[in-house]
This record gives structure tokens, sequence and C-alpha cells, in this order.
């Protein structure tokens, strides 16, 4: 049997792992993933999505394949969430209150561990895009009326990806709990607590697999890609991706709507 040089895998899933039409070939990946297994090699998902999108579009893999979440707030084996990270109650409506009153134009998408919440008052645009992503999301009249008994997971911001550094800035400043942006680089921030990101989670993947970071494949193409493509002893960025990404990781693959992810694992298990 060839040897193979890694032990797990990493893939960002838009503009990395589906194409553009928010697809990815079922047959092709379950070919590779059956090989995969049979080398006792781990798949882990790590996306900005959240685990309702993943669920769905895994929703035949669940059982072998390992998730990261919303960016690496939630995290899943055999389906189960073993990790969480939340916003306490009084930070998560501190924070959307802050949006709403310093950028008023910033559309929000409110991501918890029951559900999912959007403004009824939102842009239609905006809430079509984000019922896909999230799928168990709830229309409410306003978001700093959130149910007490869910838990902020992250936010989706629609704005311009340079407001995430002043953003966290001034949040921090003020508050004890702090609050972590990052953006895709492509007109959207994600806001999580502090100290998580998919770099984080892939971290505690690997320390529970006995795997090494160099033993790590990661694949990405956005800006949140960057701490798990650090991470990776075998980092690609698409081809499609960001041109930072790309200055970063020690490899480039094919498109996203070549199939590139899968590409590159073939050719390491053919």
């Amino acid at each position: 049997m060839k040897n193979i040089p890694f032990k797990a895998v990493a893939v960002d899933m838009d503009g990395t792992f589906e194409n553009d039409e928010k697809q990815f070939d079922h047959e092709r990946f379950e070919k590779v993933l059956t090989k995969l297994r049979q080398r006792h090699i781990h798949f882990i998902v790590s996306s900005g999505r959240p685990l309702s999108r993943l669920r769905q579009d895994f929703y035949e893999f669940l059982d072998r394949i390992d998730i990261v979440a919303d960016n690496g707030s939630i995290l899943t084996k055999d389906n189960q969430i073993i990790v969480r990270h939340v916003f306490t109650y009084k930070t998560g409506i501190k924070l959307i209150n802050f949006i709403q009153t310093n950028y008023p134009y910033v559309q929000i998408a409110a991501s918890g561990l029951n559900n999912s919440y959007l403004s009824k008052k939102a842009l239609s645009n905006f809430k079509n895009l984000m019922h896909y992503f999230y799928p168990n999301a709830c229309e409410i009249g306003d978001l700093i009326n959130i149910p007490t008994s869910d838990s902020l997971t992250k936010l989706t911001l629609e704005c311009s990806a340079e407001l995430a550094h002043e953003l966290e800035l001034k949040f921090n400043q003020t508050n004890p709990e702090r609050i972590h942006c990052t953006t895709s680089g492509f007109n959207n921030i994600d806001v999580m607590p502090n100290g998580v990101n998919k770099g984080q989670g892939l971290k505690y993947f690997l320390r529970y697999f006995n795997v090494k970071p160099e033993e790590l494949i990661a694949f990405g193409d956005g800006l949140n890609d960057q701490e798990m493509i650090e991470l990776a002893g075998y980092s690609y960025a698409m081809k499609n991706g960001h041109e930072d990404l790309k200055k970063i990781a020690k490899y480039e693959a094919p498109s996203n709507n070549e199939m590139g992810v899968l590409q590159v694992l073939e050719s390491y298990l053919d």
C-alpha cells in the first residue's frame, strides 16, 4: 500500500470543497473517504458554516467525519457535539446592540446552539442567502430579543472585510469578555468568542487523535482559513483563493470548480 504522509485531512467548504454552485461530487467523495478510512486517516470538515448546515451537507457521511463548525465554536465527533464555545448571554446581546448602534447598515445573522436568528427588518437578499446557510433560522423583530434559553456561538456580518479589525478593537476596549473577528476577505465578517478559530478547533482533534500538526493536510481559500493553513504540515490554498492565503500555504490546489480538493487527495491515494 502506498505510503501516505498525513494522518488527518481538514477542508474548508465554501470556495474550497464545494464548487460555486454549492455542490460537491458525493460519489467521488465516497470513494476518497473509504480509502482514507482504510488507512485510518481522519477527515475533518472545518468551516464557518453552522452545524445545522453542515449536517445537511454531509448527511450520509456524518458517522465517518468530524466537524469544526462556526469557525471553531462547535466541534462534533460521531455527530455529537463534544466542544462548544459560546458568548455569555449578556455579552451576545451587548455585541448585537453595539453593532446595530455603531454600524446600522451592517446586516447580522446570529448563530445559536438551538437556533439561528435574523431580523425581520433585514434586507431580503441577505435573508434569502442566510436561510440557506442557516436552515434553522428564525426571524424575530429585533435581535436583542433572542431567547435567554439559547447561547450564541457566532455572528455573521455582511459588510466590508476591512471593518473586522476596527470592530474587534472598539468592542474589546470596553468589554471584559473579548471577541475575535475573522473574515474570508469577501465582504463578510464572522465574530466569535476570543481565541476561537479553525486552527484551535483542529488542534483539539489532533490531540484527540494523537496526530502531529506536520501530519495534517489542510485546504482553504479565504483569510478565515489562515490559522489552519499555518498549522498544517501540508497546506494547500485553492487556485481561486485569496492571494494573501496563497502566500502562506505551501502548495496550490486546482480550483473549487475543478473539485481541486478531491483531485489532490486522489493523487496521494491512487
